[in-house]
């Protein structure tokens, strides 16, 4: 009989042997128990799934595999499953998740149906347990991706309300707003292109930030600076670094220096050494727009600069609220940035 099951709780035919040895190729974890929730079967999945081998497991109490804090109630519940009479079968933590623990201590969350059956007067309790993480965290992911996409959808409304703020205070006709306004919503759309972009593509730093500032540009182009050394980025930097620069975009339309027709924004891009790494630097600094006070919380525009910064280029960011103007300073290894060829 196969190594993962204890052979002494089964009759000793060969069905039954084979119907065992099936239970090797189920990617389910499946573990059968006696009725006070000693474990008789142990296959592979679990194996893989919970880190210890059949060898270790079988005879031990099914709690093992439990946060500590879940055994207590988990063993009352097996006794008092396995206690009844007849075959039945339920689904585990029908009205909370079902947590269980690896060999190594990590606990992870996972769906479960027990059932009890009858075999040589002897009662014979089966779990079978699905590891759930990866589901949770795809969960987790598309409710980020569903908060982002309202946060953008705001934004972009918010954008085009203050774009067409700053052209109607600039504009000395009908037609002057009109003509504004559609440059103005033409640029906006280019800088969108970058948040679509694959990894297939690379651009320069200044290209993606001209793109970004062109819509808040004046006539002139004095209200923008783009200033620093070039910088070619590495195609999977484009889109997370272009999230970062519209949103100080979109926040400086919102509430800096881009909401004020005097305003302005000066970017200066540059590298330096720190601990021994080359580090890119990138000032962001805002002028002339309304005064300027530390927010008394996060927003979700904020927290994304910080994530997009120090998660995915391990880098480091500094908010700078001057009276006279937001100030963002952002460190980041150039490795993780600029384009190796």
């Amino acid at each position: 009989m196969s190594s993962f099951v204890d052979s002494s709780a089964f009759p000793a035919n060969q069905p039954a042997v084979a119907a065992i040895d099936v239970l090797q190729f189920i990617t389910d974890s499946v573990i059968c128990t006696d009725a006070s929730g000693h474990i008789l079967l142990f296959n592979r999945a679990a194996e893989k799934s919970f880190g210890y081998s059949a060898a270790e497991m079988l005879g031990e109490s099914v709690s093992i595999l439990l946060p500590e804090r879940h055994r207590a109630s988990h063993t009352n519940h097996v006794e008092s499953f396995g206690s009844r009479a007849g075959t039945s079968n339920r689904l585990m933590g029908e009205q909370r998740e079902v947590w269980s623990r690896r060999k190594n201590g990590e606990e992870f969350a996972a769906e479960a149906t027990i059932s009890r059956h009858s075999l040589d007067g002897r009662t014979i309790l089966t779990v079978v347990h699905r590891d759930v993480t990866e589901r949770k965290e795809l969960e987790k992911q598309r409710e980020a991706v569903a908060h982002e996409l309202d946060h953008r959808i705001k934004n972009v409304i918010s954008v085009v309300s203050a774009l067409v703020t700053l052209s109607a205070k600039s504009a000395l006709s009908v037609e002057g707003l009109r003509d504004s306004l559609q440059e103005r919503l033409r640029g906006l759309a280019a800088t969108q292109s970058f948040l679509a972009r694959g990894k297939g593509e690379s651009v320069g730093l200044s290209e993606l930030l001209g793109a970004e500032l062109a819509p808040y540009r004046s006539s002139g182009g004095a209200n923008v600076c783009i200033a620093g050394l070039p910088v070619a980025l590495r195609s999977s930097a484009v889109q997370p670094l272009a999230l970062v620069i519209h949103e100080l975009v979109t926040n400086c339309a919102k509430y800096g220096a881009f909401s004020q027709p005097n305003g302005r924004v000066t970017v200066t891009a540059d590298f330096n050494i720190a601990n021994g790494t080359r580090q890119l630097a990138i000032e962001w600094r805002e002028a002339g727009g309304p005064l300027v006070r530390t927010p008394d919380r996060q927003g979700f525009g904020t927290l994304l600069i910080e994530q997009m910064v120090k998660r995915v280029f391990r880098g480091e960011v500094i908010f700078d609220y001057q009276p006279e103007g937001l100030i963002c300073r952002m460190t980041m290894p150039a490795a993780k940035l600029e384009n190796p060829s």
